[in-house]
């Protein structure tokens, strides 16, 4: 294929990508606000129908993002993606509109049904490129997946500081014009493509999560993996009401603290991991990456000043460190043949665990900051996270004894 065709095939893909990821940040600084006026309910409880919303949302990428790869196999990419950024813009002209929490509830379904555009974005990087160049690819995919998870929150805040709906109507122009794009100048690029019949087999979600009674030897790590990876949806589950009720912030604080957080987050992998790595061995990040992120929970769950908070978050964010550690130390308990076996089971979990931790997160949000409540708790969900890294932290030790 010519370069120039590669390239206008990359920069489309890399637009949807962040727009994708973009479009599930902007949503965190303007949710309390929207949810407080369709619900005409305060703070605490709106936190409690918005684990709600992120479970529907959650579910249906559960559900469609295998559909959605297969289909893009037998049927073409071009479609699928195109299809997907337009339900994204209709999702956040949804959102934009809606009066009733109903109308919010089907538009995280849409989301959830459309929004699961990664994996197909990365098999049409697959179908352009060879393997000499295939890293460096993957790379801007990775990277416009972090850049949209910084811009999103930024805009959604500085945005919805004029109104809560202004950031909807502008990710759903720019998805629509990017939809525009892509008709015009994203050709197919799935060559091999059948009309085969879809199978139930190939489009389940739980077939992953079968090949776990294959691997029990590692059933042991399986379950903190599952601990951590609920663990890591106490911040995006709470974050914007914790920092509202807690210290008052308006919604382009939120945002603009969300950016910050995703730029740390992106140096400490891009830049303190690389250095780490080679100093220290798998275990000992994961065990001084789990202590470090524990510490920060705990001054996130109890803080009472913004110094302590921020504190409390970069100790968070430095310890994520141990993910990388945690990965490389399943990768090398298996031979090679089956990794990609391996690598299917923990996005399985991963995606149980984005179902599952965020309505109970932020249900306990809701119990523990209600008036009467004692104690009153706003980190609740922090020191349930903080719990589970000190059960993973003793489950790990046990696993090296």
């Amino acid at each position: 294929m010519q370069s120039n065709k590669i390239n206008s095939i990359v920069i489309f893909i890399t637009i949807t990508i962040i727009l994708d990821s973009a479009g599930f940040g902007i949503i965190f600084p303007v949710l309390p606000e929207l949810l407080e006026h369709v619900l005409h309910a305060d703070l605490s409880t709106a936190a409690k129908y918005g684990g709600v919303l992120t479970l529907a949302y959650a579910f249906m990428q559960f559900i469609f993002a295998p559909i959605l790869g297969v289909i893009s196999d037998r049927y073409g990419r071009r479609r699928v993606l195109l299809l997907s950024l337009f339900g994204f813009s209709i999702d956040c002209f949804i959102m934009a509109l809606a009066h009733s929490y109903w109308l919010l509830f089907i538009s995280r379904l849409i989301a959830g049904v459309t929004g699961a555009t990664f994996a197909v974005a990365s098999a049409t990087i697959t179908d352009v490129t060879d393997e000499g160049n295939r890293t460096k690819y993957f790379g801007y995919l990775n990277a416009a997946f972090n850049i949209g998870f910084i811009i999103g929150p930024l805009v959604g805040g500085l945005l919805g500081e004029y109104h809560f709906t202004y950031p909807f109507y502008f990710a759903g122009i720019l998805g629509l014009l990017n939809v525009i794009y892509g008709y015009f100048f994203f050709p197919e690029t799935n060559t091999s493509r059948s009309l085969m019949r879809l199978s139930l087999k190939e489009i389940s979600p739980l077939q992953s999560l079968k090949s776990i009674k294959r691997f029990k030897q590692l059933s042991l790590l399986f379950i903190v993996f599952f601990l951590l990876s609920a663990a890591s949806h106490s911040m995006e589950s709470t974050w914007s009401f914790y920092t509202m009720i807690q210290f008052d912030w308006s919604k382009q604080q939120v945002g603009i603290s969300l950016t910050i957080i995703g730029i740390i987050g992106f140096l400490v992998q891009a830049y303190l991991l690389q250095y780490l790595s080679t100093k220290l061995s798998d275990q000992r990040l994961v065990y001084i990456g789990l202590l470090t992120s524990f510490i920060g929970l705990l001054l996130l769950s109890y803080c009472v000043t913004e110094i302590q908070l921020w504190v409390g978050i970069t100790l968070y964010l430095l310890g994520s460190i141990q993910q990388t550690g945690f990965q490389s130390m399943l990768s090398k308990s298996l031979d090679q043949q089956h990794q990609g076996e391996l690598q299917g089971v923990l996005g399985s979990l991963n995606g149980l665990t984005t179902i599952v931790a965020p309505p109970v997160f932020t249900y306990c949000f809701y119990l523990y900051t209600q008036d009467n409540t004692l104690p009153y708790l706003p980190g609740i969900a922090f020191a349930i996270a903080a719990l589970l890294l000190l059960i993973s932290l003793l489950l790990l030790l046990r696993y090296k004894k």
